[in-house]
């Protein structure tokens, strides 16, 4: 999998929408959906939170932004995937989670929150592509 580094991101623009939101739709055989909000913390940092419902408790799913949007396999990860922790699924099938990353906010470009199970890496279970907030998408 390609990885996009801090540099690469910032030159695509930064700060042009402070913030960011999606809806996360489920894919292939999960029940899975919730939502997740990225903003900007400074011109080189910025945060991504997400929220969960519908998956199957006592599992861990692996997240992360990606290039592209969800139809599209494979795209760049912001960061590295070890940057983004491990979503932990409660008994009521809910889970949470956030990082901060060392990379500016995209301000163009289309990008997407992918969630998988752990031992899954290529399987998406959850998707959304990230709308500046405000927008329509």
């Amino acid at each position: 999998m390609i990885r996009m580094t801090t540099g690469a991101f910032l030159m695509m623009g930064v700060l042009a929408a402070p913030k960011w939101t999606a809806i996360l739709q489920p894919s292939g055989d999960t029940a899975m959906s919730g939502t997740a909000v990225v903003e900007a913390v400074s011109p080189d940092s910025t945060r991504a939170s997400i929220q969960l419902a519908g998956a199957r408790p006592g599992t861990a799913l692996a997240w992360q932004i990606q290039s592209g949007g969800c139809e599209e396999k494979g795209g760049a990860t912001v960061g590295e995937s070890t940057d983004y922790p491990l979503l932990k699924v409660g008994a009521d099938g809910k889970t949470s989670g956030a990082v901060t990353l060392a990379a500016g906010l995209p301000g163009s470009g289309e990008f997407s929150i992918m969630v998988r199970k752990r031992n899954r890496p290529t399987g998406e279970a959850a998707c959304g592509k990230l709308n500046a907030a405000g927008r329509a998408g």
